[in-house]
């Protein structure tokens, strides 16, 4: 066990982190994503964390590694499909207060994408996290900082 170290972030998550460099990005993927695949795919490292909803692992990440500050848009949420136009995606809300405590550029830390933009940006990941996260388009990118 670790002094200060939240306990939703396994030792498997905690390496992956550590072996992320500047500019790499993770993916929290909520149930739905074909989270498996998309890494098989794009060569990534592929980690579960059942029972564990994205809020609390996006909380619990930001304590240990800062956003990249040499981009505008250092996080990244999943617009719905035009079919489900109008759709409310609250959880994207509960995302931006999130990111606000933790970064200085607040909610506009956070960047929306159109869904198949959305994969393109998550074929770019180092890592993809498999959640628990029931909510519906409830997918963010991470791209990791430098820690100074």
């Amino acid at each position: 066990m670790l002094l200060n170290v939240p306990k939703v972030l396994s030792p498997e998550l905690l390496k992956a982190l550590c072996e992320m460099g500047h500019s790499d990005k993770i993916l929290l993927a909520d149930g739905n994503y074909p989270g498996k695949s998309a890494a098989e795919r794009c060569k990534a490292t592929f980690i579960r964390a059942d029972g564990i909803g994205v809020p609390a692992l996006l909380e619990a990440i930001l304590t240990v590694m800062p956003l990249d500050l040499y981009t505008d848009e250092p996080a990244m949420v999943m617009d719905v499909d035009v079919r489900d136009k109008g759709m409310k995606i609250p959880i994207h809300d509960t995302y931006r207060e999130i990111i606000a405590k933790r970064d200085p550029r607040g909610e506009k830390a956070v960047a929306q994408y159109e869904r198949y933009a959305f994969y393109e940006k998550a074929n770019a990941c180092t890592v993809i996290v498999q959640t628990g996260e029931e909510a519906i388009y409830a997918n963010i990118i991470l791209q990791k900082g430098v820690i100074k």
